[in-house]
């Protein structure tokens, strides 16, 4: 059997996979790479432990220093990663080739990072990103060929090293004809010995939202976030699953005077008025730098007319966005400032409108200033929504006892914060048993337990916002701390989490 991944056997998936494939005896960790990294791969430590908790014995194993034949004594072998031009030169100087086919036919093969890309057809990916680590001056970009599976390993960190990542794999796939499979750390492939994808070993974390494929469900609410610029120079933003981006209206709004934002008892108050730098600045100027990072992007619009929701929506049609959220918590001019989303009337129409215009698919995001939220959702569904987010924040209200006005100028802002997580679990519950498009819930989520509450309640995904306001990374923490509950409980899916709650 044969295991290509991305940064060794470093997840629970990955190492359970390995312990089916071999049981016990010896093992051999080869370290061929360039003399430099040879000399400093810290790697070895780390992989020596994870094959040592299977029950093997590991020895080193070099092929520029021992004969490629003595792999066949090894019940497995791990070809760890390096400089993926050197250590293919490596092997097919030493006559490694057939050791290796072997090693997958009598035991387990371990292939990861350049081992994982060397085993396939070709370094053809490898030769689009990173020539320059072509030392030895191979003319043959033909690997090994133990597999047809193409691999590219450590996907999320590498946004932000390459120019065009993405785009560039797609016009590789293009050319190719070929399917890459794109590998976090912690993820990989079983294959039989004849190089058959038998098992996609992938994070638990990683949802499908209607038909957007996030590689983990937490993601960061519209309105907290930016444009996510502030955040990246903290942590990459493809540790996120995605971004809901500033709120966005068709032009430039200035949002409202100050003072607009106050504190609460278990949560936040705010006004801001969707200050935002409009739809042209957002495709000319954060969308470049945001297609780049690793994450689903989710657009989050707003407006004040119908007209002003189409005409954005449209404009988005042919960008990066991958998801349209509709801010519908927004008063309608030209129905007395009444919000469209109060009535189902009012949601059914404002869906319905943009739905005619927009390619992307599009989550409607509820407001929880209503008599029954699920009505909301069915309504929104029946005009075409592929998804609804709930809640909004409630409208709330603070008091300066000295100047008696109120602390928000607009006198009434949204509340948003832990406060409001019962209610936006009661409402994702009810909604849940209603709509059959997925829900993505927020509204108070702060620690790993809360988005475990809100996808047991019966929502696909998460989104964290005020949280954010007091840690940067409490995103990334709550992403850390669900996969830990997951690992705890032996949950192999996220998707097995949501809806699951039993009630009495």
């Amino acid at each position: 059997m044969i295991i290509l991944c991305s940064n060794g056997l470093t997840s629970p998936w990955l190492r359970e996979a390995a312990g089916r494939c071999v049981k016990g005896g010896r093992a051999a960790l080869v370290v061929t790479a360039d003399p430099e990294y040879r000399e400093k791969n810290r790697h070895v430590p780390r992989c020596r432990e994870e094959l040592e908790a299977l029950g093997l014995t590991v020895e080193i194993f070099d092929l520029d220093r021992h004969p490629a034949q003595g792999l066949a004594q090894f019940d497995a072998v791990m070809l760890m990663g390096g400089n993926p031009y050197y250590l293919l030169d490596s092997i097919q100087k030493h006559g490694g080739r057939q050791a290796l086919c072997q090693a997958a036919d009598q035991g387990l093969l371990v292939g990861w990072s350049a081992g994982a890309l060397v085993l396939g057809p070709s370094l053809g990916l490898v030769d689009l990103y990173s020539p320059e680590l072509n030392t030895v001056g191979l003319s043959s970009l033909g690997a090994l060929g133990l597999t047809q599976a193409q691999v590219l390993p450590h996907y999320s960190r590498f946004h932000t090293r390459y120019e065009q990542f993405e785009a560039r794999c797609q016009a590789y796939e293009r050319e190719q004809g070929c399917k890459v499979y794109r590998l976090d750390d912690g993820e990989g492939l079983l294959l039989d010995s004849q190089g058959q994808v038998v098992e996609e070993l992938f994070s638990p974390l990683r949802v499908n939202v209607a038909g957007v494929a996030f590689r983990n469900p937490v993601i960061a609410a519209s309105g907290t976030f930016g444009f996510g610029r502030e955040y990246g120079e903290l942590y990459p933003l493809s540790q996120l699953g995605g971004i809901s981006c500033k709120g966005t209206t068709l032009h430039p709004r200035p949002g409202n005077p100050p003072p607009r934002v106050t504190e609460t008892p278990g949560g936040m108050l705010n006004a801001v008025g969707l200050q935002n730098p409009g739809v042209e600045h957002f495709v000319a100027q954060e969308l470049p730098w945001l297609s780049q990072q690793g994450t689903r992007i989710i657009a989050n619009l707003a407006g004040s007319a119908v007209e002003d929701y189409c005409q954005t929506a449209e404009k988005l049609n042919d960008t990066p966005v991958d998801m349209v959220e509709l801010n519908i918590s927004c008063p309608n001019v030209k129905e007395g400032g009444v919000q469209f989303g109060v009535t189902a009337q009012g949601v059914e129409g404002i869906t319905r409108a943009v739905r005619r215009v927009c390619k992307k698919p599009l989550m409607v995001k509820l407001s929880p200033n209503v008599t029954d939220i699920s009505e909301m959702a069915l309504a929104a569904e029946s005009a075409g929504a592929d998804a609804v987010s709930l809640i909004n924040t409630l409208t709330g209200m603070r008091i300066d006892i000295h100047t008696r006005r109120p602390i928000i100028r607009n006198n009434t802002g949204g509340l948003s914060g832990p406060a409001l997580l019962p209610v936006a679990l009661r409402m994702v519950w009810q909604t849940a048993q209603k709509v059959k498009i997925p829900i993505v819930g927020l509204g108070g989520i702060a620690a790993p337990e809360d988005a475990v509450e809100m996808l047991l309640a019966g929502a696909s995904a998460i989104q964290v916002g005020t949280a954010i306001f007091t840690d940067p990374y409490a995103p990334v923490k709550i992403r850390d701390g669900l996969l830990d509950f997951m690992v705890k409980n032996g949950v192999r899916s996220v998707s097995e989490l949501t809806g699951g709650v039993r009630p009495w």
